[in-house]
């Protein structure tokens, strides 16, 4: 499943940050949200996506923020914690990926 969290994340960013069409690898159902974290002034930061209807997703990290790209300042502490849930992380199966 984490494979498949990376290719819709990648389709995600690359088209427009639209969530409108994502369907979760998890439930199949279309409530993905992500935002972007991180440092305004080097624009370095992580991304976490998740699934509004079954609570899972992922974070990648050490990702380069986009200009003009919502995001959250990592000393916004508030913010992170009234925008991103605390949702069950999917992690990568080292058998599966072998």
């Amino acid at each position: 499943m984490f494979h498949d969290w990376l290719r819709m994340l990648a389709k995600l960013v690359t088209n427009d940050d639209s969530t409108k069409s994502a369907i979760c690898p998890e439930c199949g159902e279309r409530s993905i949200k992500f935002v972007y974290v991180g440092d305004r002034k080097s624009s370095i930061g992580c991304l976490p996506a998740w699934c509004e209807s079954c609570n899972k997703g992922i974070i990648i990290s050490r990702v380069g923020i986009p200009q003009g790209v919502r995001m959250i300042d990592f000393k916004d502490l508030e913010s992170i914690k009234k925008e991103i849930p605390n949702f069950i992380h999917v992690a990568p199966d080292s058998k599966k990926n072998r």
